[in-house]
């Protein structure tokens, strides 16, 4: 009989993961799948722990938004190996479930899961650790990470365009020096945002759809620029903005050219490493369960 891992992480989206986890395990058990449950206390034991069960597992259901999916994906990528993935959302935003139209609703995720139409997936990896969905540095890590988990819970998406707004005042830019497969360049960066999908939270914000990093640069913040960040910010829509650099890569080194500051990423909504840093590509490396 096959064996499914059910991992989930108690603190994502609206705490309701545990409860979601033994529906999970009650609906495979009706379709004759035995699952043990995958939990730990922190991200680095959660790793671990999948690493661990990854030998003895034939799929993995994933239950949280896109931090809880960059803990399997590091796993997977750790330890060169992966398993089939269902995906039952519970964060907040669920950006990567919205991108390949994942059920909200647990009971049509599930029949999803059940149905086990599988589709391959790039993501990204920095330093050993999966890009589910989005990397980035500059204003829009400092406003990510003046947001808490108890405010997205309370306010919901508008927390972000509230924050926005409390730092359009600030004028702090890097000048960062961008490389790819292809092309060097030398921006002014206030804000830089990859993602591995043409998607923010389900919308789509530029035209190219190439399978790599879309990176997308706000190069300073001035009077003339103010709308094209206003519009982002309560939209996710930068597509047509001439405030912004796009580049596709599926190599992206990144150096902060003034040694003097440090300059702090995010990768998937929580706090990532400092520049400087290299991207790559990890081309067609999840199989993920989606709608046919």
């Amino acid at each position: 009989m096959e064996l499914y891992g059910i991992f989930y992480n108690a603190n994502a989206g609206d705490g309701k993961s545990k409860e979601t986890a033994e529906y999970v395990k009650n609906m495979l058990k009706d379709n004759q799948i035995d699952s043990i449950f995958l939990t730990a206390k922190n991200a680095e034991q959660a790793v671990t722990m999948i690493k661990e069960s990854i030998e003895k597992i034939d799929w993995l259901v994933a239950i949280g938004g896109d931090g809880t999916l960059n803990i399997v994906g590091t796993a997977f990528i750790q330890c060169q190996k992966t398993v089939p993935l269902g995906i039952i959302p519970g964060g907040t935003i669920n950006n990567f479930a919205k991108r390949w139209k994942i059920p909200s609703s647990k009971e049509e995720a599930m029949k999803v899961i059940l149905e086990r139409n599988t589709k391959k997936i790039s993501i990204g990896e920095c330093n050993n650790q999966a890009i589910i969905s989005s990397f980035t540095f500059g204003r829009l890590a400092d406003l990510s990470n003046d947001v808490r988990q108890s405010e997205k819970r309370k306010y919901g998406l508008i927390v972000y365009p509230y924050k926005a707004l409390k730092h359009l005042g600030s004028k702090t830019s890097y000048l960062i020096k961008y490389k790819t497969e292809e092309e060097e360049y030398l921006l002014k960066t206030w804000v830089a945002l990859a993602t591995t999908t043409s998607f923010v939270g389900g919308i789509p914000y530029t035209i190219h759809d190439k399978n790599a990093f879309h990176v997308s640069i706000l190069n300073n913040i001035s009077l003339s620029k103010m709308k094209a960040y206003l519009t982002y910010a309560f939209t996710g829509t930068l597509k047509g903005k001439k405030a912004i650099t796009y580049l596709a890569a599926e190599t992206l080194s990144l150096e902060n050219v003034n040694k003097t500051v440090s300059v702090q990423t995010r990768i998937d909504g929580d706090p990532g490493p400092e520049l400087p840093l290299t991207l790559n590509w990890k081309r067609d490396f999840l199989d993920i369960a989606v709608p046919k």
